[in-house]
C-alpha cells in the first residue's frame, strides 16, 4: 500500500462519518492525525500541530468552519470542505478550496487529498 507523508486533519460533527472517512483514509495510506467533531477541538489540534491537509465540515451544529479554514489556509494548509449543501455556499474567499458533497464518495475525496498533495497543487472540486 503506498503511503503519503501529509498529515490530514479531519473535522466531521456526525461521530461516526467521521470516524468512517478516517478509517478510510488510513487504509489509503494517508497519516490521519487527528478526528474531531468540534470547532474547539479542531483549534487544540492545529494549535499543537498545523496539519497539511484538511477535511473541514461546512455545518457544525449551528456554527460554520469558515474562520478555521482561512487561518489554516493562512498557514498554508490545504482545506478540502465537506458538505450536503452547495460550493456556492463557501465565501468568495474559499471557494478555490476543493468542495466534496455529502454522501462522500470516498473515491472523489482521495482524488482530492492527491491533487493537493502535490507539491503547490490544489485539490480541484469533485
Amino acid at each position: 500500500m503506498m503511503t503519503f507523508e501529509k498529515t490530514v486533519l479531519v473535522l466531521e460533527d456526525e461521530i461516526i462519518v467521521a470516524m468512517d472517512i478516517g478509517d478510510e483514509l488510513i487504509d489509503r495510506g494517508w497519516h490521519v492525525t487527528d478526528v474531531v467533531g468540534t470547532l474547539d477541538a479542531a483549534m487544540r489540534a492545529v494549535a499543537a500541530a498545523t496539519p497539511d491537509l484538511a477535511l473541514l465540515d461546512v455545518n457544525l451544529r449551528g456554527s460554520q468552519s469558515f474562520d478555521l479554514a482561512l487561518d489554516l489556509k493562512a498557514r498554508g494548509t490545504v482545506v478540502v470542505f465537506l458538505s450536503g449543501n452547495s460550493v456556492n455556499d463557501l465565501p468568495e474567499a474559499l471557494r478555490g478550496c476543493a468542495f466534496i458533497e455529502k454522501p462522500v464518495n470516498y473515491d472523489a475525496l482521495h482524488s482530492a487529498l492527491l491533487a493537493a498533495a502535490r507539491p503547490g497543487g490544489t485539490a480541484a472540486a469533485g
